[in-house]
């Protein structure tokens, strides 16, 4: 049977360390971003190409015809 606990359980933290921890992060998410932000705009485009490639926009109805 699966553990269904949360894998993530944060203890409690003084105020200190929660904005230090939040500050860490943020500048981690920037860098990571200025980084590969072009690989990962490279990779969303390529999968949103094959998402529109497998699955086309139906084309619009025919108009009805006047009689």
């Amino acid at each position: 049977m699966a553990d269904d606990t949360d894998p993530l359980v944060f203890p409690d933290m003084p105020d200190e360390a929660v904005v230090a921890i939040d500050q860490f992060l943020e500048a981690f998410y920037h860098h990571f971003q200025n980084r590969y932000g072009i690989q990962l705009h490279r990779w969303y485009h390529a999968l949103d190409q094959r998402e529109s490639y497998n699955n086309p926009m139906p084309s619009r109805p025919l108009p009805d015809p006047p009689f």
